[in-house]
C-alpha cells in the first residue's frame, strides 16, 4: 500500500485492525505473527510494547508479501510518527488528537487515524486532518448505541471503534456505523497470552475474519434496487 487513498480503502474492506500490546517483545511477535497467519491484514503494532519497531520491521520481512499493512499505534508526537514509518509502517494511530502526527501523515502520503471520545473531539479530529477517527474507548462510552447516536449527527467521518470489543459485538458495532473495529484483548487474551496459546490466539483472530467475511457475501436482491 504506497498511498493513503489505497490504505483507506483497505480498511474499509477488511474491517478488522489486529492491534498488538504486550509487555514482551517476544510476545508481542508471537501475536504478530499469529494475527498475520490467521490472515488479518492490517496489524497494529503499540510503541508501548519493547522494541515495537523491530518487531514492525520483522514482520513486514516475513508477511509483506503477503499482503500485511503494519500500523503504529499509540503515536503521540512527529518523533514517534517518523520513527514508526522507518521501521515500515503505514498508518499512524494515536489514543488522541494531535496535529502534529496528522500533519506529518498527510506530508508523508500515510493513513492518519486519531482518536476521540465526544462529538466536539471527533469534529476537531476530523478538521485537524484525520482519515478516520477512532472513538475511543468506545465500549466504555456506551457501545454501539454511542456510535449510533453520533453517527445521527456526524455522518460524514469515518469512524473506528477503538477498544476494547468483544468479538460477539462486532457485528453490533459494524451495524451501528463504523468502517472497522480495532480488536486487541479480545483476541490475544492475557490468559492465552501467558499461557503461550498462539494457535488458540490465531483461532480467535480467524474467527474474526469470519465473521466480517460474512458481510461481504451478503448479496442484493437486483429487484431491491432503486434506479
Amino acid at each position: 500500500m504506497s498511498n493513503k487513498k489505497e490504505l483507506f480503502e483497505l480498511v474499509n474492506r477488511e474491517m478488522v485492525i489486529g492491534v498488538v500490546r504486550e509487555d514482551t517483545a517476544e510476545d508481542a511477535w508471537h501475536v504478530a505473527q499469529a494475527y498475520a497467519r490467521s490472515g488479518i491484514r492490517l496489524v497494529e503494532i503499540t510503541l508501548t510494547t519493547p522494541d515495537a519497531l523491530g518487531v514492525m520491521a520483522r514482520l513486514l520481512k516475513e508477511f509483506g508479501d503477503r499482503g500485511v499493512v503494519v500500523a503504529a499505534g499509540t503515536v503521540r508526537n512527529s518523533n514517534d510518527a517518523a520513527s514508526a514509518r522507518r521501521a515500515g509502517a503505514s498508518i499512524l494511530v494515536s489514543p488522541h488528537t494531535t496535529v502534529p502526527v496528522l500533519e506529518y501523515a498527510t506530508e508523508h502520503d500515510m493513513l492518519g487515524i486519531a482518536g476521540a471520545a465526544t462529538p466536539t473531539e471527533i469534529i476537531h479530529a476530523w478538521e485537524s486532518g484525520a482519515d478516520i477517527v477512532k472513538v475511543f474507548p468506545a465500549l466504555h462510552l456506551g457501545g454501539p448505541a454511542y456510535i449510533r447516536t453520533l453517527r445521527g449527527p456526524i455522518r460524514d467521518v469515518p469512524m473506528l471503534a477503538g477498544g476494547p470489543i468483544p468479538l460477539e459485538a462486532i457485528d453490533s458495532y459494524l451495524d451501528a456505523g463504523v468502517m472497522a473495529v480495532n480488536l486487541g484483548a479480545s483476541l490475544a487474551v492475557p490468559d492465552l497470552v501467558e499461557g503461550k496459546s498462539w494457535d488458540e490466539i490465531g483461532r480467535r483472530a480467524l474467527l474474526a475474519r469470519s465473521i466480517v467475511r460474512s458481510r461481504h457475501s451478503v448479496e442484493v436482491d437486483p429487484e431491491s434496487v432503486v434506479h
